[in-house]
């Protein structure tokens, strides 16, 4: 490595200090030091050295340039940016020099390798603001979210962490950037997903906003609703600002910022979707599934991402959602219609990610194709949308119209199938450009005149063995064997002399030769500048591209969730704005259908405010109660989204937020035991529910002792029911608590109904009312399993405690104990009185009992006559 060269890669390199630099030379990206010793581990590449054994060693290694695509695209995956340094040649001066023209980062790729099609690549900003008061500090979170491969950017504030959290967890971003002074706050960090984390210097917000204003071309920001509001200023411009720095190009695809809030939302956190299995498996096996994976596939990419979406994002406002509702309801009874809109979405590509590879000037012929055969199905989608009956689809008809006059150039210009390089030509259609026409006829005739000078030649020379032979560096030449060179004629010049023969030129070749290679090379040239020109074209019509491509993902969804509705018998829901009652009939648990090889057993749940808003429930393991459980918050999910839920029937009222307590785990690494998390995660629903919450609860208190378990799941049942006033179902084997509910006047008991007999137990998968006391809990374990003996044993040893009586019912009677502690609490004194009444009416009681036991000990029944047995009862009456 030249001295040169040497400089301009460490003046790179420090410029670009946090990325693995990708240094063009000639045929292949190199990379040197440190980011060769790095990336010769991640990829996979020998680790070679300039200057081996001194003190000036340089470890190297390097990648094909053509081949280049597929180790980016894993380094970026790994979690590393890429700076990516290509060799720029001065024109006058031939000076060859090296600038980075992108940095590639988790965040901010746009390689094919790099994007999921159904889903977005987020790149987000955190900002975060602090107001001191006399009582605490106070913080506030402002965020902006961007995808560069789609142009969506948006911004928020939210007042509260957990809410900031969530709305993380569900944006999954790939990367975050993240201010300096929060970058070392510790206690902040371990709580961001696990994303690459970018600190960056926060902006003054007049600077901010100048940054935003000149990007947008805008005097104020008014129009996007943040002009007074410096921290969505501040964090968009960082935002903005590091697009601008990695892409190193043209952004202009990203035209508007997107004030969002949640509010219009049903929050969700992570123990949510975690638990109801959204995205993720809770166990990942070869037969896992996710609600996600119920849905049929969408036709566009488009339409995936806007899937993705609707789940994390379930409406609660009933008139949009039954808006929704009844477009899904018209594709489901419609099958024409479904049919012609599934027809024209599958011949949509992904317009999005398209539109913003031409922006940033990586876009091809092939682009513009896919651009010309969406184009040309849109008067079809407007025309299915203008004849529907629902809103819904009525309302993207004219989402569509408007491009007719790009589309006919397109139609008019490009071949069917164009290449993918620009500048080798083969893009546009003969007859488009008159010019280049006359360009590529001088290219294609060359080889007919070639063939007749050839043969002039032959006949001048007399020689019949002259080849024409063409050479990088000597052009077209005449080829004559060393046997013939006296033949040559004088005015034939020498060009190349070869082993076995001499090269040759005349004037009139020479002269040809220039037109004909300028021909080719000005066709080429021609037709660059006539893709750039489309290319400019197109771009024109950039807001009218994104909103098609809104409405197609939109459409896509709703056809999406019309057919699974067909496929697994779902029905529409009705849905309420006040949330008074929730009425199941025949529910199903999607994703436990889907998996199960026999027919799933559907059950109802009836619950309303006055009597019916808290169901115990109770029956062995394996039964189906967390599925019920589940089920029901499901239907909830799926209605608010918009879609037809798994059920006979459904009616309910707008929940604000589903809360979900289900299993077990824990965090040893944070020093949280299981019982922990689960005190844990339930603190935060009792904190955060209302009364229009639907909470599911799958054992409370099982992680410690059998009295301080039954005390707190008591204490949180009678929560629950008496102040958060919420829909509760509320899966235990704690069957104390089946008194308690006995006792509540809205709530209710319920079972999941067993069948028993001598080979076992049969779990018949039904709700039924009342609580059961016995949860098979040995009979469980037999299936699984466990060695004959210690079931055996087992058995003896319940037999005992049951024998002994130290078992009331199956379980011990811990009630006196709580009911001594409720009388407690509503009047101490009055209580004590009480207790010490109860416990001389119990010493009395004892006592009348032994003597009565005393004296049945010592009669004999068989030796006892008509009189001594009267005399017996009477003295019995004395006691």
């Amino acid at each position: 490595m030249s001295t040169l060269i040497q400089r301009q890669f460490l003046e790179l390199k420090k410029q670009n200090s946090d990325s693995i630099l990708f240094f063009r030379l000639g045929d292949f990206y190199e990379m040197f030091y440190e980011d060769a010793q790095l990336a010769s581990r991640i990829l996979g590449i020998t680790l070679t050295a300039r200057h081996k054994n001194t003190e000036n060693e340089m470890p190297m290694c390097g990648v094909p340039a053509r081949a280049s695509t597929e180790y980016l695209e894993k380094l970026v995956e790994s979690g590393y940016k890429v700076a990516i340094a290509e060799q720029i040649e001065d024109s006058v001066t031939g000076f060859i020099s090296r600038k980075v023209v992108r940095v590639v980062t988790p965040g901010t790729s746009m390689e094919k390798g790099t994007l999921t099609p159904e889903k977005n690549n987020f790149l987000v900003a955190i900002i975060r603001s602090e107001e001191n008061t006399k009582k605490n500090t106070k913080f506030s979170y402002g965020i902006s979210v961007s995808d560069i491969s789609t142009g969506e950017f948006r911004t928020a504030i939210f007042d509260t962490e957990i809410s900031f959290f969530d709305e993380l967890y569900k944006l999954n971003p790939a990367e975050i950037l993240i201010t300096s002074d929060l970058f070392s706050d510790e206690k902040f960090c371990i709580k961001l997903p696990k994303s690459h984390i970018t600190p960056r210097k926060n902006l003054e917000v007049q600077n901010a906003k100048t940054a935003l204003q000149e990007h947008f071309g805008l005097k104020n920001l008014e129009v996007f609703g943040l002009e007074k509001i410096s921290l969505l200023i501040q964090v968009s411009a960082m935002l903005l600002n590091y697009l601008k720095e990695t892409q190193k190009s043209d952004i202009s695809h990203i035209q508007k910022i997107t004030k969002y809030s949640v509010s219009d939302i049903m929050p969700l956190d992570a123990q949510t979707f975690r638990h109801l299995e959204i995205f993720q498996p809770i166990f990942e096996d070869e037969n896992s599934a996710t609600l996600l994976s119920v849905f049929e596939k969408t036709c566009t990419a488009i339409g995936g991402r806007t899937l993705r979406s609707f789940l994390i994002n379930p409406l609660i406002n009933a008139k949009k959602i039954n808006d929704r509702l009844e477009g899904n309801e018209e594709l489901f009874n419609n099958f024409e219609l479904s049919e012609q809109l599934e027809t024209n979405l599958k011949q949509i590509s992904d317009l999005q990610r398209i539109l913003a590879r031409l922006v940033t000037n990586r876009g091809n012929g092939r682009d513009l194709a896919f651009f010309r055969d969406s184009f040309k199905v849109l008067p079809n989608l407007s025309t299915i949308c203008q004849f529907a009956k629902s809103k819904f689809l009525r309302i993207h008809a004219d989402n569509f119209i408007g491009l007719e006059e790009i589309t006919n150039v397109l139609q008019k210009a490009l071949v069917d199938n164009p290449p993918l390089e620009i500048t080798a030509g083969g893009i546009f259609r003969d007859g488009f450009y008159s010019q280049l026409d006359e360009l590529r006829t001088l290219t294609k005739n060359s080889q007919l005149w070639l063939d007749k000078f050839l043969e002039e030649k032959k006949e001048e020379s007399g020689i019949n063995n002259i080849k024409i032979k063409y050479s990088k560096n000597f052009g077209f030449c005449l080829e004559v064997s060393k046997l013939n060179i006296p033949k040559v004629p004088e005015s034939w010049i020498r060009r190349q002399t070869l082993t076995n023969a001499e090269r040759y030129t005349t004037e009139e070749l020479a002269e040809y030769e220039e037109k004909a290679l300028s021909a080719e090379n000005k066709s080429f040239e021609l037709e660059h500048e006539l893709f750039l020109r489309l290319r400019k074209k197109i771009l024109a019509h950039t807001n009218q591209i994104q909103k098609i491509s809104k409405s197609i993902g939109e459409l896509d969804v709703l056809l999406t969730f019309a057919k699974t509705a067909q496929r697994w018998r779902w029905t529409k829901p009705e849905i309420m704005q006040e949330n008074k009652i929730f009425h199941i009939e025949e529910g199903r648990h999607p994703v436990v259908e889907k998996l199960s090889d026999t027919r799933f057993v559907s059950n109802d749940c009836f619950m309303n405010d006055e009597n019916s808003r808290v169901h115990l429930i109770t029956g062995p393991n394996m039964a189906g109660k967390s599925t019920f459980l589940r089920q029901n918050a499901l239907i909830i999910f799926l209605g608010q989204i918009g879609s037809f839920v798994p059920a006979k029937a459904a009616q309910f009222g707008i929940v604000d937020r589903i809360f979900t307590r289900v299993g077990s785990g824990d965090n040893l690494a944070g020093g949280k035991s299981t019982f922990f998390v689960e005190m844990t995660e339930t603190a935060a629903i009792l904190n955060a529910a209302t009364q229009k919450s639907f909470i599911i609860l799958d054992e409370i208190g099982r992680g410690t002792s059998t009295f301080d378990g039954i005390s707190l799941a008591w204490a949180i049942t009678e929560f629950l029911h008496d102040k958060a006033k919420c829909k509760t179902l509320f899966a235990t084997h704690y069957h104390e608590l089946i008194d308690l509910a006995e006792k509540l006047s809205a709530a209710k008991n319920f079972h999941v109904s067993v069948s028993q007999n001598q080979d076992g137990i049969v779990f018949l998968r039904k709700i039924q009312k009342g609580g059961i006391s016995d949860s098979f809990g040995i009979d469980v374990a037999a299936t699984a399993g466990l060695p004959q003996k210690i079931i055996s044993e087992a058995r003896n040893i319940l037999s005992k405690l049951e024998s002994e009586n130290l078992l009331s019912n199956d379980q011990p009677n811990l009630f006196s104990h709580f009911q001594l502690q409720q009388k407690n609490l509503e009047n101490k004194k009055n209580d004590e009185k009480k207790c010490e009444e109860k416990i001389e009416d119990k010493k009395i009681i004892t006592e009348k009992e032994q003597k009565i036991l005393e004296i049945i000990k010592k009669t004999d029944p068989n030796n006892l006559s008509p009189r001594d047995a009267l005399e017996i009862i009477f003295d019995i009456k004395n006691c």
